[in-house]
């Protein structure tokens, strides 16, 4: 799924030869009525009930690619319908065009989206809402699937209407739960307690964050309260393991950020090896860009602080 969706996507625009019976939504006309119209439009002869719905900013490990992120939904729909048999007739899949930031993309004659510059302001969460309502109200008992949104907003919008309606994102979920599942079969192999884990993330973006969120959550129904789960954690960016005192961490990496006050050697922790070298992990989940980080010289360092050490490379293979 993911090499081949990835170049679908990157060349879309020009191997586009149909609109695929999606709903290309723009925000330099994003007024409800047009909005539903759009909807409307897209959904004519389907009973929708599945809608899957990107902004094209986070796609996959490759980043912004605006409209041409459409392809996401398309492919994912596909495999709601051939994994677990959802109909396709009640299927939709929907791009929020609110520019983007690549050059290229801009630049290009042939793209298909808005040749501007991403929005962020408030226009942005305006268009957003417009949208989620206008689907809502148009499609009763809608299961609302957020998917590939920038680090930024995706757990901020997930946040403002998991409370209303039926909305998931599957970068900050779906992925959580299945190295969840990972991780409790792996135990299952070393006979370890969840409680006694070292929890290091390397790539603390949408995904890691999601991920470690959800295996907190297990370590918090194993019986610890939620701050000492917390201890349990190690976020691993661009910049090294996160500290709570650097500028500009997302909401949910401060959650996991750790005190410079742990570490006698903190300003040295700015790479994977001397991470692992100074906390011990026992389970290594790697949700990075970068490729070839968990190098022989990483492994080798792991497993001579854990017997059975558990290590969940899944960053995207492009």
């Amino acid at each position: 799924y993911d090499p081949t969706i990835a170049d679908s996507i990157e060349n879309y625009s020009r191997l586009y030869v149909n609109p695929q019976n999606a709903a290309y939504l723009s925000i330099n006309d994003h007024s409800r009525a047009t909005i539903r119209e759009s909807l409307i439009n897209a959904a004519e002869g389907r009973n929708v009930k599945l809608l899957v719905v990107t902004d094209g900013e986070g796609i996959l490990g490759i980043g912004d690619w605006g409209t041409q992120g459409i392809d996401i939904p398309v492919g994912k729909l596909m495999v709601y319908t051939a994994a677990a048999g959802i109909d396709p007739s009640e299927i939709l899949p929907v791009v929020l065009d609110a520019g983007t930031t690549r050059a290229s993309l801009k630049d290009d004659p042939l793209y298909v989206g808005l040749d501007q510059d991403r929005d962020y302001s408030d226009n942005y969460y305006e268009f957003v809402d417009n949208f989620v309502q206008e689907a809502e109200s148009l499609f009763p008992n809608l299961y609302l699937h957020f998917e590939d949104f920038g680090r930024a907003n995706a757990a901020k919008i997930l946040e403002k209407y998991q409370d209303q309606f039926l909305v998931f994102n599957d970068d900050i979920q779906g992925t959580g739960i299945i190295v969840l599942a990972g991780v409790l079969g792996a135990l299952n192999i070393s006979g370890e307690s969840m409680t006694d884990q070292k929890y290091l993330c390397f790539g603390a973006g949408t995904a890691g964050v999601g991920i470690a969120q959800r295996v907190a959550e297990e370590m918090v129904q194993a019986g610890l309260s939620e701050a000492e789960a917390k201890k349990h954690f190690y976020m691993v960016d661009k910049q090294g393991l996160l500290f709570d005192d650097m500028p500009d961490l997302t909401p949910g990496q401060q959650e996991f950020a750790r005190s410079r006050s742990e570490f006698d050697n903190a300003d040295e922790l700015t790479d994977l090896l001397s991470v692992v070298q100074a906390v011990h992990p026992t389970i290594m989940v790697g949700t990075s860009t970068v490729h070839g980080a968990f190098t022989q010289e990483v492994v080798t360092e792991m497993a001579a602080h854990t017997n059975r050490p558990i290590i969940l490379p899944i960053s995207n293979p492009t």
